[in-house]
């Protein structure tokens, strides 16, 4: 038998404006999407832990607003837990 290591992953967070934009460009997967663009220009997809990753209505609630957001980072991608607005 194997021993298979867990992956943990660990929650970060970041602050940046967000927006919506094409994400995916040619693929199935195609699709408007909210991303976070950080104080050093790098561009993540948003989509919350248990939304729906093409259309989350809580997630484009964001757009428009400078957030801090915490949850796991997946390659381009940000999972988050929770975003809260940076004052």
């Amino acid at each position: 038998m194997s021993s298979a290591k867990k992956q943990v992953r660990q929650v970060v967070r970041l602050q940046g404006h967000v927006t919506s934009e094409p994400v995916r460009k040619g693929t199935g997967s195609e699709h408007v999407g909210v991303v976070l663009e950080t104080a050093g220009g790098e561009r993540l997809l948003l989509v919350r832990l248990g939304g729906n990753p093409f259309d989350d209505s809580d997630t484009r609630e964001l757009v428009g607003r400078e957030v801090e957001v915490e949850g796991y980072r997946i390659g381009r991608e940000l999972r988050y837990i929770e975003a809260r607005d940076i004052t």
